[in-house]
């Protein structure tokens, strides 16, 4: 009998043990849930009044079980998703969830396929929520809340992992390697990872292109909070035989609005990703077309005399062009990172700019070697625009990635590789050109939708007494690449304006050619007499509307106008 009671003494014991602890655990995780932001060791420490080893010891399961998450980087608590699946309406007073629910129905409604929101726990992504259209669902798991998957397979662990901070993003990789092939399609490399990331966040959306599960095509894009920060992402999920590849971008812009609303109504930024409408009134001259590509974002034109070609880029697919003008033909060669700029060099083939450096690009053996990489130390920069004066040297502009205000640069580089920063305080650096007497140097920010011009001094290779040449107003389109004439005009291609103007070299315009595209991107004189006026275009972000009022968006263009000739671009003395 005495036995008996001891025994009943004892499960009594352990019963109210247990019980304390799960009072201790439900007081951190009320805790955490009352803190305003992510609470790390120390803070906990102070708040729970835990013994230090107690409190290593619970966090340590808690995270286990996936009822808290920490974050590696800053080394942080938070809630974790395990409460979606043990009580869904947990969410119910989510801020983000809420904010996506109404957002996330008119995008299925208005592409006819799966909606998923996700966010990012650990090393994987987890889903949130989900808005499945009413026939077969793309995503074998997409209903089931709370379900992981992985970063580097899914559109919507890319459009996350693009928009971190490259060092979190780098550890977060590194601790998964190496990387599960969950199809032939799967990226496992880490380095061609990391480019694919890199085109990502150059153009706002991730693509999952049966990389996770066979048959499925995904297109994600961020979520950010008001530092621009990831805390999300929005997902359109289909299956490959409704959505190839071209339509995939086709989607890219209501996904991207989509993310861009969630975004404002949960605390941060929203801005405009569609074009203008067609204008009214422009130049009526004829616009030929001369390739059936369809760039994603089709960049610097530029003539070589030497080589009978126009060199142009698809910054985000990405490739070089080169447009023989005898054979009328468009050869393409596809690179594995981001290129935004192809010039020719004096000695024979190519400088380009990649995220990695300037590199010499050999045209016959297809090599790229560094020459320099004056962003180096700024892995969330990437090169944009760049040409060469009349000395050879190339002037190379840069921008965020994620197109942060104010961290571009404006970099000079020489034959021999070394360089120097001549101008900063840039958000988009973009279109480079000189006046025909050397004595000026006009420069774009396309973000504040200014064009500048300097003093220039050609034998010195320096620029001076900044100031604006064209501003354009909000509603008139963007200002992007350039080219000057040799009466000394300068011609601008107007993103979201379907147009490229002349202006004055006081500023005044003169003319307007009317595109069929709305993204021209930038132009060029070339040909034997340089009266031709090469044109490129992007069809990135644009809807599927616009798509089929612009079917030509990311071709290449040519116009000539009467009267018009341009000025010779320099080789890279190199």
């Amino acid at each position: 009998m005495e036995a008996q009671d001891n025994k009943n003494q004892e499960a009594e014991a352990s019963a109210a043990g247990g019980v304390g602890v799960l009072e201790k655990a439900m007081g951190l995780l009320n805790i955490v849930s009352a803190a305003p932001v992510p609470m790390t060791f120390t803070e906990l420490l102070r708040s729970a009044g835990l013994p230090k080893a107690t409190l290593h010891r619970m966090l340590g399961t808690l995270t286990r079980e996936g009822l808290l998450r920490r974050d590696n980087y800053t080394k942080t608590f938070r809630l974790g998703f395990r409460l979606l699946q043990l009580a869904h309406e947990v969410w119910s007073d989510f801020d983000l969830r809420l904010a996506a629910k109404d957002e996330m129905i008119a995008l299925r409604d208005e592409t006819g396929e799966s909606v998923l929101l996700v966010g990012l726990d650990g090393d994987h992504v987890v889903l949130v929520a989900s808005e499945e259209a009413g026939r077969d669902l793309p995503m074998r798991l997409a209903s089931k809340v709370g379900f992981r998957m992985p970063v580097h397979a899914t559109a919507g662990g890319k459009a996350i992992a693009a928009y971190m901070d490259p060092q979190r993003r780098l550890a977060m990789l590194d601790a998964t390697r190496p990387l599960e092939a969950f199809t032939p399609a799967t990226i496992t490399d880490l380095n061609a990872l990391q480019s694919e990331l890199d085109l990502t966040r150059a153009r706002g959306y991730a693509i999952e292109y049966l990389e996770h599960e066979d048959g499925v095509v995904a297109i994600a894009a961020p979520i950010l909070d008001i530092e621009s920060r990831p805390i999300g992402a929005i997902i359109i999920s289909s299956r490959v035989e409704r959505t190839n590849q071209a339509r995939v971008h086709g989607l890219s812009s209501p996904v991207i609005g989509t993310a861009r609303r969630i975004s404002h109504n949960a605390g941060g930024e929203t801005m405009s990703i569609n074009p203008r409408e067609l204008p009214r009134e422009s130049e009526s001259l004829q616009v030929d077309c001369l390739t059936d590509s369809r760039a994603l974002l089709g960049e610097g034109p530029c003539w070589s005399p030497r080589d009978g070609v126009l060199y142009w880029v698809d910054i985000l697919t990405p490739s070089i062009h080169s447009f023989d003008l005898r054979s009328a033909q468009d050869s393409e060669y596809k690179l594995g990172s981001m290129v935004s700029c192809a010039v020719p060099k004096s000695t024979g083939g190519l400088l380009v700019a990649t995220p990695g450096g300037l590199m010499t690009f050999d045209s016959e053996s297809k090599r790229l070697s560094l020459l320099c990489h004056p962003e180096s130390e700024r892995p969330g920069n990437r090169y944009n625009d760049g040409k060469c004066d009349r000395m050879g040297r190339l002037w190379v502009g840069t921008l965020d990635m994620g197109a942060a205000a104010n961290r571009g640069n404006l970099f000079r580089v020489e034959s021999d590789g070394s360089w120097k920063k001549m101008d900063s305080g840039f958000t988009v650096a973009n279109g480079l050109g000189w006046s025909p007497d050397n004595r000026l140097m006009y420069f774009a920010d396309s973000a504040r939708r200014i064009i500048y011009v300097y003093d220039f001094d050609l034998r010195a290779g320096t620029v001076s007494n900044r100031r604006p040449f064209v501003t354009f107003e909000t509603n008139d389109g963007t200002p992007d690449g350039l080219t000057v004439d040799e009466e000394g005009c300068v011609w601008v291609a107007v993103w979201d304006a379907w147009r490229v103007s002349r202006y004055s070299p006081e500023g005044k315009e003169l003319l307007r050619i009317r595109v069929p595209v709305p993204r021209p991107t930038s132009c060029c004189f070339g040909g034997p007499d340089l009266d031709t006026l090469y044109i490129t275009s992007a069809s990135v972000r644009l809807n599927e509307q616009a798509l089929k009022a612009a079917p030509l968006s990311g071709a290449l263009f040519a116009v000539r106008v009467p009267g018009v000739r341009g000025l010779p671009e320099t080789a890279f003395a190199g």
